[in-house]
């Protein structure tokens, strides 16, 4: 079974796919060596594949990565607090994600902008409930947070780009690895 740090590492892989170690060690706010030190030795357990943009997980390592999920949330899978959590989540996604569409279809308007960074301010509170039960989301907090900040300077790649860590991409992983507690598929209609 896999430890805590160890899961850290694997998981950011899990999310993004394909990740560099720096990126890995500011997801998890690891120092780069610990992170370093995971990978190679994830690498002998044939976990995980390094390449010349980053490392993906192999199959063992995907394995190793849900069943901590299994192991680890089980009890907060039935929790009803966790259920309405997720339900509340649920409508501001759909409102997180209609507004990410407009302001995409309106070259980038300043209020609706605001609209969609309201829903991340949101979440990032809402993640702060989940923090005494899943320590690792107070990470998530940190990450939307510095990318509003970074938002509100001027630097609104930060929105949406799909190569940096966006408000959009963190809300993204964020719900991968929501519904991965919970032991949901992703709806995919």
């Amino acid at each position: 079974m896999l430890l805590e740090n160890h899961f850290s590492v694997l998981n950011a892989i899990y999310l993004k796919k394909m990740v560099t170690p720096a990126t890995i060690s500011d997801m998890t706010s690891l120092p780069i060596e610990e992170v370093i030190q995971q990978i190679e030795a994830s690498e002998k357990l044939e976990m995980l594949l390094k390449l010349p943009d980053g490392v993906m997980l192999l199959t063992e390592g995907t394995q190793q990565v849900v069943g901590y999920y299994i192991q680890h949330y089980v009890n907060l899978r039935t929790q009803a607090s966790m259920l309405q959590w997720y339900e509340n989540f649920e409508s501001l996604n759909s409102r997180f994600i209609a507004n990410v569409t407009d302001w995409q279809k309106s070259d980038g308007d300043e209020r609706l902008e605001r609209k969609l960074l309201q829903c991340a301010e949101r979440l990032a509170k809402d993640i702060g409930q989940l923090v005494p039960d899943i320590p690792r989301y107070a990470g998530y907090v940190r990450r939307f947070e510095r990318s509003m900040d970074l938002v509100d300077q001027g630097k609104r790649d930060y929105v949406c780009k799909p190569t940096i860590d966006s408000v959009h991409n963190i809300w993204f992983e964020f719900h991968e690895d929501i519904l991965a507690v919970l032991g949901r598929p992703r709806d995919t209609t």
